[in-house]
């Protein structure tokens, strides 16, 4: 052995304890990262929830200006859009007028996923400028409808949120109905049909869905 040399230490390489460390970083980041991205999606998760609040309140303000609900065209307290079951929903427009969409007469076609929304702005319970388009985009690009759905015999309102994982949905049913439940109580599953479904299974969370919320009754 050469003047200055350790015993038992080999060149170039780590040893055991310098790679344990290296692994506890690794799993310390690895943790951070996954902690962050848990963080950002109940973020994007309260967002949503946040804006179907706010469109229930719009509805209800337009509801004591007019007495009926914005897109009930014929004032027969069915808000008229008959939205589809399926994870996509309708497209709203990006006219920035919205009289172009709105209930102008009784005569109006309710089935269009505009009127809702354009009478809102009309009487500028929403933003009069801003399109349909962007006024429904939620933060996981999809949009949120409003309209009925047919259970049994009888229609009821619902704002319905299309294109979101079923991990939110089921967070927000949770929050709202105090169970994870998407057949019953006022959130349900909307892509298959207008009763309502169970969620998909837990291994599933991140398949997109549709839900349905009844603000005004419960079916």
């Amino acid at each position: 052995m050469k003047k200055g040399e350790l015993k038992g230490v080999s060149e170039g390489g780590f040893t055991l304890v310098e790679l344990a460390i290296v692994l506890v970083i690794i799993g310390l980041i690895l943790g951070a990262v996954l902690k962050g991205q848990e963080q950002i999606n109940n973020a994007k998760a309260k967002r949503i929830q946040n804006d179907l609040k706010g469109f229930e309140a719009m509805l209800w303000t337009y509801y004591d200006r007019k007495n009926y609900f914005p897109g009930d065209c014929n004032q027969n307290g069915t808000i008229g859009y008959n939205a589809p079951n399926n994870v996509t929903g309708g497209t709203p427009s990006n006219n920035t007028d919205p009289t172009a969409d709105y209930c102008a007469s009784t005569a109006t076609g309710e089935n269009n996923v505009n009127r809702a929304f354009s009478d809102m702005r009309v009487v500028n319970v929403a933003p009069y400028g801003q399109p349909n388009i962007l006024l429904a985009k939620h933060n996981f690009n999809g949009y949120f409808n409003i309209g009925y759905a047919t259970i049994g015999t009888t229609t009821y309102n619902a704002i319905f949120i299309y294109s979101i994982p079923a991990w939110m949905a089921k967070m927000i049913d949770v929050s709202i109905d105090g169970t994870e439940d998407g057949t019953s109580g006022r959130v349900r599953r909307h892509d298959i049909s207008d009763a309502g479904d169970a969620w998909p299974a837990d291994t599933n969370n991140n398949d997109l869905v549709s839900l349905a919320y009844f603000f005004d009754r419960t079916p």
